[in-house]
């Protein structure tokens, strides 16, 4: 008889990779969750994993009596949960997901791991893409969906040669507050971008900073660690590293330290990467993109670096990015006709938005731009005021729905849509609160049918309830 897991918040990206994954290794899959929403029930149903709607301490028993033999929970479960007390209760073996793909995932001497505020999804996407094209085995995990990739998570097996994993530094669990990327020893590392968020985690920029400089001492002296170096903190980080750092910039001139790759985007024909040492270029690597985003050019080069100096020919490189799709949520267009467009995006902290709205602005700086914004939770106390200044500037209309709720496991209390649009509109911005969700979309179809050139921009770490699906639809 097959083992059984049982996975509580199935609904996560993570959660429900690691619900294929077991499945695909043979295991009896059960998972439960409050809601879901596509892309993530989408995969699932595809997969064929059943989706139990809520939580009951009953699903810990079947009807032979059985218990699971493994009970994976996700970390922002609150602690009250009845199945997590149950699966307590009844003394089964009770893992996160991060201490699981240690153990099935992550090749201990050949691991990488790509971190950062933003972009890390992208650029471990994209690593994974060239080393399939390469012909490399590989197995990985990354926190979206890819349109490239069948699964987002891949078991190790015995012909595995490199592991990649997007390394997160938000908290294990309420019980194991340390950060994700802790937990998969990382001889490669990559860093995009250290902007201090998740406030209600780390109190202080410093404490940020603090878990990042722990990361990076952790990869060993014959180790390799892949930088911006256009941004102050990760330079910062990178100081206390034992191996060797290599350095890329987007622009040279922005670079804080001299860059071993930069973008030399006005080459002919095509964009090219630069691999230069002693001020001569060694390699130069022409590509084509089709994924959207000017700062999609960064995560390009990221990955690039990476893998051109771990061993891989420029060749495959081109190959690969000329073929990638991006991933789902992440500056995903969900319509376009003309010069009116919808965007779903995974902004759900002022940091991220304000990266995304900034590119938006560039690309298209004659379009009306509205923003419907739905922060995460961390990004809803009361410490994250001070990162909202200035992150809607590029907006014309931002737009709060009702708020998500959390679990009780989130111990302080959070601003509200009204405290929010509060706070931005001291950036003069037009802000509307609208907390039934039919009332907005009846008013973002009046606005959508009244301006020739406009983006509406959906940005969050949830679903929006369905509503970009419906808005779509009636559009």
């Amino acid at each position: 008889m097959s083992k059984w897991i049982h996975i509580i918040g199935v609904s996560g990206v993570a959660t429900s990779g690691i619900a294929v994954m077991f499945k695909k290794l043979g295991w009896r899959v059960t998972g439960s969750d409050k809601g879901f929403f596509p892309p993530v029930s989408t995969y699932l149903q595809e997969q064929g994993i059943k989706i139990l709607p809520g939580f009951k301490s009953s699903r810990l028993t079947d009807e032979y009596s059985k218990h699971p033999d493994l009970v994976v929970f996700r970390g922002t479960v609150s602690t009250k949960n009845s199945e997590l007390i149950a699966a307590e209760r009844l003394k089964l073996p009770l893992k996160t997901y991060p201490e699981i793909l240690k153990q099935y995932v992550v090749k201990k001497d050949k691991s990488i791991v790509v971190t950062g505020t933003y972009g890390k999804t992208t650029i471990t996407a994209l690593t994974v893409k060239i080393l399939q094209t390469s012909k490399i085995p590989v197995s990985y995990m990354l926190g979206g969906i890819s349109p490239d990739l069948k699964l987002n998570i891949q078991a190790a097996n015995t012909e595995t040669r490199w592991s990649v994993i997007e390394g997160d530094e938000f908290l294990n669990s309420y019980k194991d507050k340390q950060a994700k990327f802790f937990y998969y020893d990382p001889t490669h590392l990559v860093i995009n971008a250290v902007k201090w968020e998740h406030p209600d985690l780390y109190p202080t920029e410093s404490a940020y900073l603090e878990s990042f400089v722990k990361l990076v001492q952790r990869v060993p002296k014959q180790g390799l660690i892949v930088a911006n170096a256009t941004d102050e903190n990760v330079v910062e980080v990178c100081k206390y590293a034992k191996c060797q750092v290599s350095y890329y910039a987007v622009d040279k001139k922005l670079a804080l330290v001299k860059p071993d790759w930069y973008l030399l985007k006005e080459s002919q024909p095509l964009p090219s990467f630069i691999r230069e040492s002693n001020g001569k270029p060694l390699e130069i690597v022409p590509f084509k993109k089709m994924i959207l985003g000017e700062y999609n050019l960064e995560n390009l080069l990221a990955g690039a670096a990476l893998t051109y100096e771990i061993g891989i020919v420029k060749e495959r490189i081109q190959e690969a990015i000329q073929d990638f799709h991006g991933i789902k949520r992440r500056m995903e267009i969900r319509y376009q006709k003309n010069e009116k467009v919808v965007i779903d995006d995974f902004g759900s902290s002022p940091v991220k938005a304000k990266a995304t709205l900034e590119t938006l602005k560039q690309e298209f700086p004659k379009h009306y731009l509205a923003a419907v914004f739905e922060p995460n939770s961390g990004s809803r106390v009361k410490r994250a005021r001070s990162l909202y200044r200035g992150a809607f500037a590029n907006a014309d209309l931002v737009i709060f729905p009702r708020f998500t709720g959390v679990g009780s496991g989130h111990l302080e209390k959070l601003m509200s849509p009204e405290n929010l649009a509060e706070i931005i509109k001291n950036d003069a911005l037009k802000v509307e609160v609208y907390l039934d969700d039919e009332e907005l979309l009846k008013n973002l179809q009046v606005l959508f049918k009244s301006y020739q050139r406009i983006i509406v921009i959906f940005l969050g770490s949830h679903s929006f309830r369905g509503m970009i699906e419906k808005f779509v639809k009636e559009i």
